[in-house]
């Protein structure tokens, strides 16, 4: 984005949503999910602790997978921004408008990569996380209809 406003430091979304996608749209749904997601009982982990020793030697996670998901993220940010900006560059969008299709897009793609990585789902999860996407929809547009709010 900064390419194309000559580095002007200013910002498509608006502080708002900035704010609120760090506390509800996103973090709402890691707390809840982490809580709920239970791999193995508590009771077969103490019995088998070698279970531990993937994580200890860097067999599930390591510098190569951690090398992709940076390929991966940035692949994904590359979409979220081009796709509406190709769409609507020749049209009266606003730079407001075009923020609230970045924050959509990016609410929807991480509960996309949250709901993949889920293992136990429960009517709790569903709610969080596709309500976490459709708390964003309502707050862009309370957002976007109060013009008193800073940021606007």
């Amino acid at each position: 984005y900064e390419l194309y406003t000559a580095y002007t430091s200013t910002s498509t979304i608006t502080g708002w949503s900035l704010v609120l996608y760090s506390i509800i749209y996103t973090t709402l749904p890691t707390v809840v999910i982490s809580i709920l997601e239970k791999d193995l009982s508590h009771k077969t982990l103490l019995k088998y602790p070698q279970l531990y020793g993937a994580g200890q030697r860097s067999e599930c996670y390591n510098a190569g997978l951690f090398w992709l998901l940076m390929l991966e993220t940035l692949w994904q940010s590359a979409v979220i921004f081009y796709v509406p900006y190709f769409t609507y560059r020749n049209s009266t969008m606003d730079a407001s408008r075009m923020g609230d299709l970045l924050i959509l897009a990016l609410v929807i793609l991480v509960s996309i990569h949250f709901a993949m990585d889920i293992m136990c789902w429960t009517w709790i999860t569903h709610a969080v996380l596709w309500g976490s996407v459709l708390a964003t929809c309502i707050c862009v547009i309370v957002i976007d209809s109060i013009r008193q709010l800073p940021g606007y």
